[in-house]
């Protein structure tokens, strides 16, 4: 995600925004991150799906990266939840992904979003929305910023995947 203040504070308006609707429109909103996931995979193959040029992450390391960062964000919004500690702000970077066929990766991915929309769809409506947990540009986020941030994070590396299909070097299968 970019730093640019301005971008950070549509981000963080947005994320504000979607935190105020109910769990199952937050959930819906995890089902269509989910769906524009997918399609953004859909009939991606291993050379495409490898393709990276200067330092940008290829698709399969994006992916990597999504899985990693989404499962840990989950992992604290259930903390926010529960009422239990949670990790240390920081920053998750690249992760294996480059490694595994797209295909594996297609399916955790899908995977993923089903994992988040259950755990969201089991939330109480009413959970404590004063306990936070701190993102290293938007500060403190309670648990249904949180899950608006997922769908946020998700589209950056949507787009971010769709600039390497842009590329003129992009494989053509």
């Amino acid at each position: 995600m970019t730093q640019s203040p301005e971008i950070a504070q549509q981000a963080l308006a947005y994320a504000r925004h979607q935190a105020a609707k109910s769990l199952a429109d937050l959930a819906a909103l995890m089902e269509r991150t989910g769906a524009d996931c997918g399609r953004c995979l859909e009939g991606v193959s291993e050379a495409q799906a490898s393709f990276s040029h200067g330092e940008e992450w290829s698709m399969k390391e994006v992916v990597g990266h999504m899985l990693v960062a989404s499962l840990s964000i989950n992992r604290e919004i259930a903390n926010l939840v529960e009422g239990r500690p949670v990790s240390q702000p920081g920053r998750v970077g690249l992760t294996a992904g480059g490694d595994r066929p797209i295909e594996e990766l297609r399916l955790a991915l899908a995977g993923l979003w089903a994992e988040t929309g259950r755990l969201v769809a089991s939330l109480p409506e009413d959970g404590n929305l004063e306990r936070t947990w701190d993102h290293p540009w938007f500060g403190p986020l309670n648990f249904k910023e949180w899950i608006a941030f997922q769908r946020l994070h998700a589209m950056d590396h949507v787009q971010q995947m769709e600039r390497l299909r842009e590329h003129p070097d992009y494989p053509e299968a």
